[in-house]
């Protein structure tokens, strides 16, 4: 088992976040890349694989959010600022980004949760005053404060935990 340096939750042996606070686990310099040889790929699984391809270079927006526990990718384009939440019945107010589909009650997302801004060439995020809080990399946003974002930055709205991959501004 793995401990947590910060909130001393424990994992099993090799998990790279810390499913609690998101705090990265591994160092990235333990990680390893290899090289995928496509010489005896299939005709359908080349296509797919250039389909995967074809769809990450269309990310062209300076922000996109990777869900970690499915590992989907959330673009976002032509804006400079979204609210992330989840929608509810009756609520007037909806957000930029409904994370409904992606268990955003059960993870404790707020209807109105955060706010990533783009301001110049920087990123920030606000908590929005959410019932269970924002966090980056493990850490507790005030409310209502601007925090600056970095790419590769976890985010942990109550307990959905999303990956932020910036583009070069």
């Amino acid at each position: 088992m793995i401990m947590c340096p910060s909130c001393q939750h424990l994992e099993v042996e090799g998990t790279v976040f810390c499913g609690q606070c998101g705090t990265q686990l591994v160092g990235m310099d333990t990680l390893v890349t290899q090289t995928i040889h496509t010489d005896g790929m299939s005709g359908e699984a080349m296509k797919s694989a250039e389909k995967h391809h074809s769809v990450a270079s269309q990310m062209s927006g300076w922000v996109t959010l990777q869900l970690l526990e499915s590992g989907q990718f959330l673009p976002l384009a032509e804006r400079n600022e979204f609210t992330l939440g989840r929608v509810s019945e009756g609520q007037p107010i909806m957000p930029d980004v409904d994370l409904t589909p992606y268990r955003a009650y059960e993870c404790g997302v707020s209807r109105l949760h955060t706010v990533l801004k783009k301001i110049d060439d920087r990123i920030v995020i606000m908590d929005l005053g959410s019932s269970n809080g924002t966090f980056v990399n493990g850490n507790r946003l005030e409310p209502n404060k601007e925090y600056p974002l970095a790419h590769g930055n976890i985010i942990s709205l109550g307990k959905l935990k999303i990956q932020v991959l910036l583009k070069n501004l």
